[in-house]
């Protein structure tokens, strides 16, 4: 499972915290999309501290999917646990909505076979 997900720390420090929080989220989208190759979580902070303003960070997530269907999902904010949640809940309503219109084609294609 581990060697499915690619952390990159961008310009953040690492953190066994968020590493955890990531590995945690992750299992979830490998049940939803078990054929998924690999998970790509890019994490940066987007306004630091010292400039004005609240700390902002951006996580982005592309899930590597069999045929090139890459699935991706951006999130910014200033709660970093928040915006890799957010991120999750975009990956799963995006590959959930992909196998929606996968099944409801094959059963176009059950139900009336003389159309073509």
């Amino acid at each position: 499972m581990m060697s499915k997900v690619h952390i990159e720390w961008g310009n953040l420090g690492r953190s066994e915290a968020v590493e955890q929080e990531i590995l945690e989220r992750s299992k979830k989208i490998f049940t939803v999309a078990p054929d998924a190759t690999k998970l790509v979580v890019h994490l940066q902070v987007t306004n630091p501290v010292q400039s004005s303003g609240v700390s902002q960070q951006k996580v982005s997530m592309e899930l590597r999917l069999p045929n090139n269907q890459d699935v991706r999902a951006e999130n910014e904010g200033n709660d970093l646990y928040k915006c890799i949640r957010d991120s999750k809940k975009a990956l799963l309503t995006q590959v959930s909505s992909r196998k929606n219109i996968k099944h409801v084609r094959a059963v176009d294609q059950l139900e009336d076979p003389l159309t073509d």
